[in-house]
C-alpha cells in the first residue's frame, strides 16, 4: 500500500499546499512537533494546517488564472517540501488503536476530518487551554475540547510516552463526530478560503474539504492537467459508497487486468505440471500461481489505488483484502518453498528419491517452512490488528482440535519421524514384522510399504511399524547357512573322514566365508544315510549373492564327492519278514 500512502501525501500537497520557497522551510528539518502539553498540541496541529490552507489557497487561485496546464516546476519542489510538513503534522495523533496496515491510510483522513470539525465549531483561545506548567499541577492529564468529545491525553507508556497526543479513542470516532457537523457552515478562516478555491476550478459540487480529498485523481496529474481531472463529467463524478463512478471503472479495470494476471499464471504452472510427469524436476512451476497473486495485490492494485486514489470504507476493505491475500500468498510460498527446496537439495547431492536421507532433508525443509509461515501468519494478523497472542491461543485451540479429530494421522507422522532419525531399516532392505516379509519399497509419512517375496505391495502405518518387532534381515553383517548332507550308510570310515577334511578344506579356501566361525562334523544317523552338518557364514551384501555363493558351495560339495566316489543317501525303507511258524497269524508278521 506504499504507493497509495505516497499519493495520499501527494493528493494533500496539491490541494493544501502552495508553491513554497526556502523561507518557508524549517530552519532545522530535526526539530520534533512540539507536544508538550494539551495547548502546544492544539496550537501546533491547527497553525501547521492553516498554513497550509492559506499558501494552498494562493496557490489555486495562482494556477486558475494561470493558461498552464501542468504545475510548473516551484510548485512541484512544493509539493515535495509540503508533503513533509504534512507527515509531521500526523504525529499530533495518537494512531496506537488503529491497525497497522491501516495508520498509513487512514491517518490523512482522520487528520483533514479533525480540522473540517474544528473549522466548523468554536475553539477556544490558545492561551486559555493548559501549558505544561498548568498540566504538572493539574490531577487529571488531559484536556477536553470544551462542547466536545475531543480529548488531548497524556501518553503514559510507548515510544511517545510523555507526549500530549489527540487520544486513540478520539482518532477513532472522528468518521463519527465529522458526520455530525458536516453540514455547518465554514467559520471564516484558511479552510474556507480554500474551500472557495477549490471550487472555482472544479465543476464538482463537494460539501467539504474532505470530499474534495477523497475524490481528488491525483495519481493522474503527471499525464493529465489538474484541470482536466478537477473538470469532469457529472456522470463521472458522481458517488457511491464515497467513491466517484470514474473511479469504481478504473478500479474494475485494475481488478479484471490483475485477475487476468493470476489466470495466465495458473494455467502455466498446470502445463508445466503435467510436463513435469514426463519429465520430473525440482518443481519451481508451483510458485508462479502464488507470486502473481503478490504481484497483483503487492503492486497492481495498489498502483491503481495510487492513480485512482480510491479512499473511504472502500479503501479500508481493500486495504484488509490485499493484505490479507498478500500474507497467504507469502505464507502458500513459504511452504512450496519448503518442498522445493528440500527436493533441490536431495537432487544436487544425487540422493535416491526414496532413500532415508532424502527422507530426512524433507522433513528438515518442510518443518522449518512450518514455521516460517507461522511466523507470517502472525505477522499478518498484527498487521490486520489481531494480537499475536490472540493468534497463538487460536493456533493452540485449532491444534488441539486437530490433533483431536486426526490422532492417527498425527501418530503415523510420529511414527515416520522416529522411524527416519532412528532408521531402523533403509529402502532395499529385507526385513520381517510380524508375518509380513520382503523388500523395503518406499517410507512415506503415512506408511511404509514393502515389496513380499510374491511381487504383492503391503502399506503398513508407521505407528504400527515403530510399535512392532522389526528383524531387519538387510543389515545382517554375516548370513548363516547350515544343512546336512546325507551320504550312504555303507561308506567306509576312512572315506567319511576323508570328505569332511575335503568339505573344511573347500570352506577354508573360499574368500567370503567367516573363518573363525565354522562347523563340518559327522552329526548324527538319519533314517536314511549318515548326517554330516555343513555350518557357516557368509559375508555377502545381498541375498541374491548368498544365492550364488551357496550355490557354488553345493556344487564343490558334489564335486568333491564324486572325487572320492562317495554316494548320497537317498530315502529306503527295507521290509524284513521274519519265518512265519505254521500256527502264526498273519496279524503277526512284522514289516520293519
Amino acid at each position: 500500500m506504499k504507493p497509495f500512502v505516497q499519493g495520499t501525501a501527494l493528493l494533500i500537497t496539491i490541494l493544501f499546499a502552495a508553491p513554497g520557497s526556502a523561507e518557508t522551510a524549517n530552519p532545522n528539518p530535526l526539530r520534533p512537533i512540539d507536544t508538550s502539553s494539551p495547548r502546544a498540541t492544539f496550537q501546533g496541529f491547527v497553525e501547521d494546517i492553516d498554513k497550509g490552507y492559506l499558501r494552498s489557497t494562493e496557490a489555486l487561485k495562482t494556477y486558475t488564472a494561470s493558461d498552464r496546464l501542468y504545475l510548473n516546476s516551484v510548485e512541484r519542489q512544493s509539493v515535495a517540501e509540503n508533503q513533509r510538513n504534512w507527515s509531521e503534522t500526523i504525529k499530533y495523533l495518537d494512531l496506537s488503536g488503529i491497525p497497522p496496515i491501516l495508520k498509513d491510510i487512514v491517518a490523512p483522513g482522520r487528520l483533514i476530518q479533525l480540522k473540517e470539525i474544528l473549522d466548523r465549531v468554536e475553539i477556544p483561545r490558545f492561551e486559555d487551554i493548559p501549558d505544561r506548567e498548568m498540566m504538572l499541577e493539574a490531577s487529571a492529564k488531559q484536556w477536553r475540547l470544551p462542547e466536545t468529545e475531543i480529548d488531548i491525553v497524556l501518553i503514559e507508556d510507548g515510544p511517545r510516552a510523555g507526549e500530549y497526543l489527540v487520544s486513540a479513542q478520539t482518532v477513532a470516532r472522528l468518521p463519527d463526530f465529522f458526520e455530525r457537523v458536516k453540514d455547518l457552515p465554514y467559520k471564516p478562516g484558511p479552510a474556507k478560503a480554500l474551500y472557495n478555491a477549490y471550487h472555482a476550478l472544479s465543476s464538482a459540487r463537494i460539501g467539504s474539504l474532505y470530499d474534495a480529498y477523497l475524490n481528488s485523481p491525483v495519481g493522474l496529474i503527471d499525464v493529465v492537467p489538474l484541470r482536466w481531472l478537477l473538470t469532469l463529467p457529472k456522470w463521472a463524478s458522481a458517488r457511491a459508497a464515497g467513491v466517484a463512478a470514474w473511479q469504481w471503472l478504473g478500479l474494475g479495470f485494475g481488478l479484471a487486468v490483475g485477475l487476468i494476471v493470476i489466470l495466465v499464471a495458473n494455467r502455466a504452472a498446470r502445463r508445466l505440471a503435467r510436463r513435469k510427469q514426463i519429465d520430473p524436476g525440482i518443481g519451481w512451476h508451483r510458485l508462479l500461481t502464488p507470486l502473481a497473486v503478490i504481484l497483483v495485490t503487492g503492486f497492481l492494485i495498489p498502483r491503481v489505488n495510487f492513480i485512482l486514489h480510491i479512499g473511504g470504507d472502500p479503501l479500508i476493505f481493500i486495504a484488509y483484502a490485499l493484505t490479507t491475500a498478500l500474507f497467504l500468498s507469502v505464507t502458500w510460498i513459504a511452504f512450496i518453498g519448503g518442498n522445493i527446496l528440500g527436493e533441490a537439495i536431495v537432487m544436487s547431492r544425487n540422493l535416491r528419491q526414496r532413500s532415508m536421507d532424502s527422507q530426512v532433508i524433507r522433513l528438515g525443509t518442510r518443518f522449518a517452512s512450518l514455521i516460517i509461515a507461522i511466523g507470517i501468519l502472525i505477522e499478518g494478523a498484527n498487521q490486520l490488528g489481531l494480537p499475536a497472542y490472540s493468534v497463538l491461543a487460536g493456533l493452540g485451540v485449532g491444534g488441539f482440535a486437530v490433533a483431536l479429530a486426526a490422532r492417527e494421522s498425527l501418530a503415523n507422522l510420529l511414527g515416520s519421524i522416529v522411524i527416519i532419525f532412528e532408521r531402523p531399516f533403509r529402502v532395499g532392505h529385507w526385513i520381517k514384522i510380524g508375518d509380513t516379509e520382503g523388500t523395503v519399497e518406499d517410507v512415506g509419512f503415512r506408511s511404509i510399504r514393502i515389496r513380499t517375496f510374491y511381487n504383492s505391495l503391503i502399506s503398513i502405518p508407521n505407528n504400527e511399524v515403530v510399535n512392532a518387532v522389526i528383524d531387519n534381515m538387510g543389515r545382517r553383517r554375516m548370513r548363516r547357512q547350515r544343512f546336512f548332507v546325507q551320504i550312504r550308510y555303507d561308506t567306509p570310515r576312512e572315506k567319511v573322514e576323508q570328505f569332511i577334511s575335503g568339505i573344511k578344506r573347500l570352506i577354508t579356501d573360499h574368500p567370503m566365508i567367516e573363518k573363525d566361525d565354522f562347523h563340518i562334523r559327522f552329526n548324527g544317523f538319519g533314517e536314511s544315510g549318515l548326517d554330516i552338518l555343513v555350518y557357516f557364514y557368509l559375508h555377502v551384501p545381498t541375498y541374491f549373492t548368498e544365492l550364488e555363493e551357496r550355490e557354488r558351495i553345493l556344487l564343490q560339495i558334489l564335486d568333491l564327492a564324486k572325487e572320492i566316489d562317495i554316494e548320497f543317501a537317498f530315502p529306503t525303507r527295507t521290509l524284513h519278514v521274519e519265518t512265519m511258524p505254521e500256527t502264526a497269524k498273519p496279524e503277526d508278521v512284522k514289516i520293519g
